[in-house]
């Protein structure tokens, strides 16, 4: 079947959706070279961002059954959850609070127009990578619960790090760089430096079905 060709394919088997990073990028670089942004609306879509990282993260612990029936183990997993939904509530109050200095000097509605549409292009881009990378390639029936949701938390520490610098303490020391395009370019270019790295640790591709 036609289906089952497409899922067998080699993108398809990747054991992570290895196309995210460049979406979030060309969504974020069009706003910042075609729509003119400043660094709030590239913060906003960041925060968003964070925010279904960690919801796809916990969806995929609730769900990565490490070779048994969803049943089985389905007590740990809630506490994990649980557990998860706490940290990464943690993370993302942290991640608003290590980058909210960028409206120090007021809110500046410029470039926010194509917002929504740029937040449920990221959001159909998280929800077709669980679909494909998760769930219908099989991943779910091997994955390891706690290692889908500290991979997450990882990377989210890492990346936070290195954007701390320059949100906290260069922006604010130098209000006049909000405006600049290419600290936005510079926050993105990091930001996805970071995402491709950790997208390509770990395993590379599932095998197929009987292989």
């Amino acid at each position: 079947m036609l289906t089952n060709a497409i899922l067998d394919s080699p993108l398809f088997r990747q054991a992570k959706p290895w196309w995210q990073p460049f979406v979030s990028l060309l969504i974020t670089l069009y706003g910042i070279l075609v729509m003119g942004w400043n660094l709030q609306p590239v913060v906003l879509l960041f925060w968003w961002e964070i925010i279904l990282m960690v919801g796809a993260a916990l969806i995929r612990m609730l769900f990565a059954l490490d070779g048994k029936s969803f049943f089985d183990g389905i007590l740990p997993r809630i506490g994990m959850l649980l557990f998860g939904s706490v940290m990464s509530f943690a993370m993302i109050l942290l991640a608003v609070t290590f980058s909210f200095k960028v409206f120090d000097g007021g809110f500046q509605s410029d470039g926010f127009e194509k917002i929504p549409l740029q937040t449920r292009l990221l959001t159909a881009g998280y929800l077709l990578g669980l679909i494909f990378h998760f769930f219908a390639n099989g991943r779910y029936k091997t994955a390891n619960p706690m290692s889908e949701l500290m991979r997450t938390l990882v990377h989210l520490l890492i990346l936070l790090a290195l954007l701390m610098p320059l949100t906290m303490h260069l922006i604010p020391a130098y209000p006049e760089l909000n405006q600049a395009w290419w600290v936005g370019i510079a926050v993105v270019l990091v930001k996805f430096v970071v995402d491709w790295s950790f997208n390509r640790l770990g395993k590379d591709t599932i095998p197929l079905p009987g292989a």
